[in-house]
């Protein structure tokens, strides 16, 4: 370990003086962006409240699912690793462990726990954003059908009526055309958005869950 500990010295990225600890920044507090987190409903209420256009936030993600806070979590592990990407796989495995081995304020098992905690919580995440647009899904089909039917019915109406009344028939043709491409549209906006998100957590829940394939599933917390 000591060897491994000198070239880190070397490389910069640990110091022989003192507590060793890796180069990396310290982790600031994550400014993760906003996103909807409105609990999945079948009135059509909660649907169109879909916060369309919204940025992830990791942070209240990871609250609402009651995630601990972790004494080196594990997004600090995932940049310590980036930041020894040049290392082959064997040494950075080595220097990671012989880091953990000289700061005794952390073991692996606690960004392995955060990361297993954290990959739940976007699963769920991921969960809720599929049901908020299949509510939406339902709550557009609804109002696209209702407006289908009362164009058809006045159209009907107004196609029996003398023919001074076709402007009417007109107006109203084009006054639901425009409501069925606003509601595709919202509809259409909401797909392109969840996509985006969905993209997001699956990329971050994978990189987390690749942690337990380089170092293994957290250890068991002892009984009491």
């Amino acid at each position: 370990m000591k060897g491994v500990l000198g070239f880190l010295e070397k490389a910069g990225l640990v110091r022989m003086d003192g507590p060793q600890e890796e180069a990396a920044p310290a982790p600031q507090p994550m400014a993760a962006p906003d996103t909807a987190t409105a609990t999945p409903a079948p009135d059509t209420a909660v649907a169109t409240t879909m916060a369309v256009g919204a940025p992830l936030k990791l942070d209240e993600i990871y609250a609402k699912a009651g995630v601990p806070a972790s004494q080196y979590p594990a997004e600090r592990l995932l940049r310590l690793i980036e930041g020894l990407s040049a290392m082959d796989a064997t040494t950075r495995l080595m220097a990671i462990k012989a880091m953990d081995a000289a700061d005794e304020s952390w073991t692996i098992d606690d960004p392995l726990a955060d990361a297993h905690a954290k990959a739940e919580a976007l699963a769920m995440q991921a969960e809720l954003l599929q049901l908020n647009l299949q509510a939406l899904e339902r709550d557009t089909q609804t109002r696209t059908e209702a407006v289908t039917a009362r164009r058809e019915k006045v159209v009907g109406d107004i196609r029996r009526q003398m023919a001074e009344l076709d402007a009417l028939m007109s107006r109203e043709v084009d006054r639901a055309a425009q409501d069925i491409a606003g509601q595709e549209a919202q509809l259409q906006s909401a797909r392109d958005h969840t996509t985006g998100q969905l993209a997001s957590l699956t990329q971050l829940g994978q990189q987390l869950r690749s942690l337990s394939a380089q170092f293994g599933t957290p250890a068991a917390e002892p009984k009491e």
